[in-house]
């Protein structure tokens, strides 16, 4: 006789549905316990931030931006240049085919820009509305760093806590969130940075490490308050040369309009 084989089928068939089954319905049913950093785990966090902060001095990279705002879309070409003990980084955006739309060097609390297409020449300090869209005005020095540097700094604190799972909160003297930072449960390195003051978020990924040095290949800002979302895609990144002084210069073409206060 042969009925017992589709029964055995039959069987075999019931099980591996109800595997199927519970594979899908257990996350759903079970909850993860909730485990914040610890004081330690905390710690290590801060000494891995400020490691990679000592590694680098100065930078030049290469990529493409890609800017988002109000259902429009642009991609332009980005030249950088950063100096962290001076607070001067110089960033050219251009066309695909290399005619210049903006210049804007930074200068510490200060910047410059030049719009091309406009033949204006701005100024202003940072933490102002950025004029052109092109970059984040709003930011402080300290929070534009690393986004040059494409990789999350932990700024001044008075003390850091942990929040949800992989998450740390940076207070400052009066206990108010300054930064939030996410990790990658696996690796911890720093995956999104949050700015409560200025409701920006700034999220990076791809990593890369350059013997010890890490830096994400992509990095993305995104900030509500005007509707735009600016993603860098890194082709080349140089660490620690020599930047000769000249490259940190802006000066007005004739004709430019000056916008300065």
């Amino acid at each position: 006789m042969n009925t017992g084989k589709p029964v055995h089928l039959v069987v075999i068939f019931i099980s591996f549905l109800a595997s199927v089954l519970f594979q899908c319905c257990a996350p759903a049913s079970i909850k993860q316990p909730f485990r914040p950093f610890d004081h330690q785990q905390i710690s290590d966090l801060i000494s891995m931030g400020r490691e990679q902060e000592r590694r680098v001095r100065t930078l030049f990279s290469l990529g493409h931006l890609t800017i988002k705002r109000h259902g429009s879309e642009a991609g332009l070409n980005t030249l950088i240049a950063g100096a962290r003990d001076s607070g001067k980084i110089k960033i050219e955006i251009t066309h695909p085919w290399g005619r210049p739309v903006l210049h804007i060097l930074i200068n510490k609390n200060c910047f410059q820009i030049l719009s091309f297409r406009e033949k204006r020449y701005y100024s202003g300090n940072l933490g102002d509305i950025d004029p052109t869209g092109f970059f984040p005005g709003r930011l402080d020095p300290d929070q534009i760093w690393p986004l040059v540097r494409a990789f999350p700094i932990i700024l001044e604190h008075n003390r850091v806590i942990a929040l949800t799972d992989n998450q740390i909160a940076v207070l400052n003297t009066n206990d108010e969130k300054v930064q939030v930072i996410d990790f990658r449960p696996q690796t911890n390195l720093p995956c999104l940075m949050f700015f409560p003051g200025q409701d920006v978020q700034v999220s990076f990924s791809e990593f890369q490490n350059e013997d010890g040095t890490y830096y994400a290949k992509k990095v993305e800002l995104n900030d509500p308050k005007t509707g735009s979302i600016l993603t860098l895609d890194l082709k080349q990144m140089v660490f620690n040369k020599v930047i000769p002084e000249k490259i940190f210069e802006l000066e007005k073409p004739a004709g430019f309009e000056n916008m300065s206060p």
